[in-house]
C-alpha cells in the first residue's frame, strides 16, 4: 500500500511512482494511491479511506471481533466518523483518512505502526508512506543532526518516530493526526491517558491467555499461516497457538541459518535443533532460509537500498527479514498470514530477556538477571529513584560494580529533572542503566551530547516526565516504546520486507488488548525481583492453555555466544564476511563527513575506527557497535548525497 497527498496552489515536482491512481482531486489538492487503496464515497465532496490491514473492530467492552478493510462495518466506520474515531476503533496496521473539500485530515493506527512522512514549504505540503514519493527525493538535507545521533548511538539504528534524516521532513507520530489544507500541514495529538498498574491473579493469567490466543486467531488464517520461528518462547508460542487455532495442516514455519563467517561456521545451531524439535513436535513444515553471508552479501544489501534509505533502515537484521520475505514470497500460494513475535521482550519485561545481563552457565541464574535489570527500571526502584534513597539498593549497587568503566551522571536535584533523567536513560541512552551517561557515546561531541539530549527530551519526554508516577510507569513505557526501538531498523523492517513483496505481516504482541493488559500488570508478574519468571503470563499460558513442550526450552539459548560469552555477531559480520571489504571501500570513502557536523560528532574518533577498521585492527565493544552502525547507515545512504 502507497499512499500520497499534496496540497498547494502550485505543487513541486514529485518523483513518479509506478502504480499510483488518483482518488481525488480539487484545486490546490490531490491524494494518488495505489490500486489496493479503495475511496469510500460519501456524497460528491467527501471520500474516505482505510488503508492496510484491518483486522477486527473493537467493542464496548474492549473486546474484538474480526474485521477485515472492505468489511460493510469497516467502511461505514471510516465513512462517518472522524478518522482519530476510526482509528481508536480499529484493530490492525493501517492509515485511516477523510478528504473533504480542500482538507485532508490522515491518521496512523494507534501505535503508528504504519509511517506517515510528510514535508512542507514554498506554499506546498506534501505526505506520503515513505520518503521516495517526497521533494526530499531530489533535494536532500540539510541534514537532522538530532536523527543522525539518535541512529548512530542507540540500538536499532534508525531516527525516533518522528524523525527522519532530512530537516524538512518529519513522521507524524504516535497519537497524531494531520490536517493538509491550503499548502500547509498541520499535526496535532489526539487525547492518550496511561493507565495505573493493577493488582492481577488468577483469573487475569486467564484473561491474557483469551487475549493472546485471540490476538493470534484475529490475524491467522484459514488458508495457511506461517511462523518465522527462531526457537525462542515468543515464535515457539505463536507456533503453539497457531496449531491450536488452526491446526498442524495449516501452519508452517521458516527460520534463518546464520553462516556469517568462514571462522565461526553455523552461529545459531542450538536455535535450528530446537527449532526442528518444535517443529517435529506439532507436526509442521520447517524450512531453512539461508543467512549466508561469507561470500555473499553485497549484492543483496544493494538491491534493498531503494528501500531501506526510503525508511532510513540501516541495520543487518533488517538484511535478514528481507531473506526471510523473499523466501515466504517464493513458497506461499499469496493467501497465507505470516507471523512474527517481535516487540514480545519489550511489551512483557522491558526487552530484558535474552539471558545475556550476566553469563553463567546456569539459564535459570541468568534469567532473573534479566529480571534484576529490569528491576532497575520498574515502579519500585523508579521511587527509590525519586525520593534519593536508589545508592544503596543491592541490585543497583551490583550492576554498576559490573558496569567496569562507563560513566553515569548525578541525580538531578528536582523531581521533574529527575524523571526525564530516567526515561532518558531508558530510551535515548547506548546502555541500559538508570542514569547512563551519554559521555558513554564517543560518536557525540560535548556539543552534540547536549544538543541532542535537549531536543530528544522535548519532543518524546515532556509530557511523560511531568505525568509518570511510579504507577503509570509500564504504560509510559509501552507507548514510548512505539516511538522508539518499535520503529527501529530491528523491528519495522519485518513488516516493510513483508509489504515489499506482497504478502501479510502479523505481529500479535502488538493487539490492543495485549497491550493495555501489559501497560497495567504488575512488577510482581515476572517484571520485578519476584520469583515468576520473565514473559510470566505467556509462560503460564503455554503450561495451562496451549499443548506446549516445556522440555524442550532448555540448554543453550540461541547462539554462539550463549557458551562464549567473547563470540560477537558484530565481528564475525565486520571482520569476517562477505561485507568486510564492502565495508571497508565505503567507509574509505567517508562519506558520513558530507551529513556528519563537526559540532554534533567527534569526527576524530569516527576516522579513527575508520582507520583501524580499513587498516585490519580488530575492534571489540561499544567502538565494534560503532563502526558496524556507521557502516551500514553509509552503505545505506541518504538523499542528496554527491
Amino acid at each position: 500500500m502507497r499512499l500520497r497527498i499534496a496540497t498547494g496552489t502550485t505543487l513541486p515536482a514529485l518523483p513518479p511512482v509506478e502504480g499510483m491512481v488518483t482518488l481525488y482531486r480539487k484545486p490546490g489538492l490531490v491524494v494518488e494511491a495505489t490500486d489496493d487503496v479503495r475511496a469510500i464515497r460519501q456524497g460528491d465532496t467527501r471520500v474516505a479511506f482505510a488503508a492496510g490491514d484491518v483486522v477486527g473492530i473493537r467493542g464496548r467492552a474492549a473486546e474484538t471481533r474480526a474485521a477485515t478493510t472492505d468489511a460493510p462495518d469497516v467502511r461505514a466506520l471510516v465513512a462517518e466518523a472522524p478518522p482519530t474515531r476510526a482509528s481508536e476503533a480499529l484493530e490492525g496496521r493501517f492509515v485511516v483518512a477523510a478528504v473533504e473539500g480542500d482538507a485532508a485530515t490522515v491518521c496512523a493506527d494507534r501505535f503508528g505502526q504504519m509511517d506517515l512522512y510528510y514535508q512542507a514549504g514554498d506554499g506546498h505540503a506534501v505526505l506520503a508512506t515513505d520518503l521516495e514519493m517526497l521533494p526530499v527525493r531530489t533535494s536532500g538535507g540539510p541534514y537532522d543532526q538530532a536523527a543522525f545521533a539518535h541512529a548512530l548511538s542507540v540500538y536499532g539504528a534508525r531516527p525516533p518516530k518522528r524523525h527522519t534524516y532530512y530537516r524538512n521532513v518529519r513522521r507524524v507520530g504516535v497519537g497524531e493526526v494531520a490536517t493538509l489544507r491550503g499548502g500547509r500541514i498541520e499535526v496535532t495529538e489526539a487525547p492518550w491517558q496511561p493507565v495505573a498498574t493493577a493488582s492481577y491473579g488468577e483469573r487475569d493469567l486467564h484473561e491474557y491467555a483469551d487475549l493472546f490466543l485471540e490476538a493470534v486467531r484475529l490475524r491467522g488464517s484459514r488458508n495457511g499461516n506461517v511462523v518465522y520461528l527462531s526457537s525462542g518462547w515468543d515464535s515457539t508460542s505463536i507456533l503453539a497457538a497457531l496449531v491450536k487455532l488452526f491446526g498442524a495442516r495449516k501452519v508452517r514455519a521458516v527460520i534463518g541459518r546464520m553462516q556469517y563467517a568462514e571462522r565461526s561456521g553455523v552461529i545459531n545451531q542450538f536455535e535450528l535443533d530446537r527449532a526442528r524439535a518444535m517443529a517435529d513436535y506439532y507436526g509442521v513444515r520447517l524450512d531453512v532460509a539461508e543467512f549466508d553471508y561469507r561470500k555473499q552479501g553485497p549484492d543483496l544489501l544493494e538491491s534493498l537500498r531503494p528501500m531501506f534509505r526510503a525508511h532510513g533502515f540501516a541495520s543487518m537484521t533488517s538484511v535478514n527479514h528481507a531473506v526471510l520475505a523473499e523466501h515466504v514470497a517464493r513458497t506461499t500460494g499469496g493467501d497465507e498470514a505470516v507471523f512474527a513475535g517481535e516487540i514480545s521482550d519489550g511489551v512483557h519485561n522491558l526487552g530484558f530477556s535474552q539471558y545475556v545481563t550476566i553469563f553463567h552457565p546456569t539459564l535459570a541464574f541468568r534469567e532473573y538477571s534479566d529480571k534484576m535489570a529490569s528491576y532497575l527500571f520498574g515502579p519500585t526502584f523508579f521511587g527509590l529513584f525519586l525520593a534519593n534513597q536508589f545508592e544503596s539498593d543491592p541490585i543497583h549497587t551490583l550492576f554498576r560494580a559490573r558496569a567496569g568503566s562507563a560513566i553515569f551522571d548525578a541525580p538531578a536535584p528536582d523531581t521533574l529533572a529527575r524523571k526525564r533523567q530516567f526515561l532518558a536513560s531508558f530510551f535515548l541512552r547506548g546502555g541500559r542503566m538508570p542514569l547512563w551517561s551519554l559521555s558513554n557515546a564517543s560518536v557525540l561531541s560535548d556539543a552534540g551530547r547536549s544538543a541532542y539530549a535537549a531536543e530528544m527530551e522535548a519532543a518524546y519526554l515532556s509530557r511523560a516526565a511531568a505525568e509518570v508516577t511510579p504507577e503509570t510507569l509500564y504504560a509510559w513505557y509501552l507507548r514510548l516504546y512505539n516511538s522508539f526501538h518499535w520503529q527501529g531498523s530491528t523491528v519495522a523492517t519485518i513488516f516493510a520486507t513483508a509489504d515489499a513483496r506482497g504478502f501479510r505481516m502479523a505481529l500479535p504482541f502488538w493487539d490492543s488488548g495485549l497491550q493495555e493488559f501489559l501497560a497495567a500488570m504488575p512488577e510482581s508478574f515476572g517484571r520485578g525481583l519476584d520469583l515468576n519468571p520473565t514473559k510470566y503470563p505467556l509462560k503460564w499460558t503455554l503450561q495451562h492453555r496451549v499443548d506446549y513442550p516445556m522440555h524442550l526450552q532448555t540448554g543453550p539459548h540461541s547462539y554462539l555466544y550463549d557458551v562464549d560469552p567473547s563470540f560477537s555477531h558484530s565481528a564475525e559480520l565486520v571482520y569476517g564476511s562477505a561485507f568486510a571489504a564492502y565495508w571497508r571501500e565505503v567507509l574509505g570513502r567517508r562519506e558520513y563527513r558530507h551529513v556528519l557536523s563537526p559540532e554534533w560528532f567527534d569526527l576524530s574518533y569516527l576516522d579513527g575506527i575508520v582507520d583501524r577498521y580499513v587498516g585490519g585492527t580488530e575492534a571489540r565493544g561499544a567502538e565494534l557497535t560503532d563502526l558496524l552502525t556507521l557502516a551500514m547507515t553509509s552503505a545505506v545512504g541518504w538523499y542528496g548525497r554527491g
